[in-house]
């Protein structure tokens, strides 16, 4: 059994305690589209004509029901319904009396005459291991429901809480932990990876990114060493939660991260670098990344030659993004 394989039937036990706990009609755990997905899957929606959906939507992994009518497949986008506003926002909901029709969740594929629902946040893998942030950003969403006329006591509601804690605790060591503890510090690893790619795609279709954050000694000098790496580390992680997994990602010594990636993906990918160095950066704390893209048109014999690739020019923007070789500020391009 495969660790993801492993993670999936862990996440139906959870499902079923919080049945348990809050005898619910169905418990249900969404997870955000591609945190579990295997590679096959995460490529195809990165490269398809809505790829920003990656990791913008959430989709059913886990559930315990009473019904017969649960839709296996429902998937919805993040931000939509009750279900989708709870991981945008990162605060939990309770229904009750639930008057609305049970399609609007978009779980069930017949009509169910729903009296009562709570949801509560799953914390992003990671951020639910630091108890100082503020508000963590939600890997997903834990929803119970009941066909019972009565409210979901505060005790139930705190144990649920608890429980989707536990769940994106299961996320990180068992997926992430594992994970970055393998891309930081495996040459070898990275190495191994690319020429996979390579095999995959050919060397022609891939390109480099190398990013470097230009923003770690100013940083260092106005908030402190701490405050530079725990940011640092944040868009670090939040970059390896956005990258499909046979990607391969690795933190250079001197703090630098390089990227192989599909070159259809290198704009889509940059796009999202900005997006996550905007979502880091804060007006106390400005965070600025640059990034350049080099070609594997240019390695040379049948294993990809990754000195040579870096020694040569960076890509133009023409063929992935514009802002290839500018520097990016928060997010812009400077």
């Amino acid at each position: 059994m495969t660790v993801v394989s492993q993670v999936r039937e862990d996440l139906k036990k959870l499902a079923k305690l919080a049945a348990n706990l809050s005898e619910a009609h169905t418990s249900a755990i969404f997870l955000k589209t591609g945190l579990l997905s295997g590679a096959q899957g995460a490529v195809k929606d990165a490269r398809s004509a809505t790829g920003d959906d990656l990791l913008q939507s959430i989709e059913l992994v886990a559930a315990q029901s009473l019904s017969t009518s649960i839709a296996r497949d429902c998937r919805m986008p993040t931000g939509g319904g009750l279900l989708g506003w709870v991981v945008q926002h990162g605060r939990p909901i309770h229904v009750a009396p639930f008057d609305l029709d049970s399609a609007t969740l978009g779980l069930y594929s017949e009509s169910e005459p729903l009296k009562s629902l709570v949801a509560v946040p799953i914390p992003m893998p990671g951020e639910a291991q630091d108890h100082r942030a503020a508000s963590p950003s939600c890997a997903g969403v834990l929803m119970c429901d009941s066909r019972k006329a009565f409210s979901f006591t505060k005790l139930q509601i705190k144990l649920l809480e608890e429980t989707a804690l536990q769940a994106s605790r299961l996320l990180f060591w068992a997926l992430f932990k594992a994970q970055n503890t393998t891309v930081e510090s495996s040459w070898e690893h990275f190495r191994l990876k690319l020429d996979q790619l390579g095999d995959a795609i050919g060397s022609d279709s891939i390109e480099v990114i190398r990013v470097s954050i230009d923003s770690f000694a100013q940083i260092e000098r106005e908030h402190g060493l701490s405050a530079a790496v725990q940011q640092s580390e944040q868009f670090v992680r939040l970059a390896q939660q956005a990258l499909p997994p046979h990607f391969p990602l690795l933190r250079l010594p001197n703090g630098d991260i390089l990227v192989a990636l599909d070159n259809m993906m290198s704009a889509f990918f940059q796009h999202k670098l900005r997006t996550l160095a905007n979502h880091v950066a804060s007006e106390s704390r400005p965070f600025s990344i640059s990034a350049l893209a080099y070609s594997g048109a240019s390695a040379r014999g049948r294993s990809i030659d990754l000195d040579f690739i870096l020694q040569q020019r960076p890509t133009s923007g023409r063929r992935s993004d514009p802002a290839v070789s500018q520097k990016v500020v928060g997010g812009h391009s400077a």
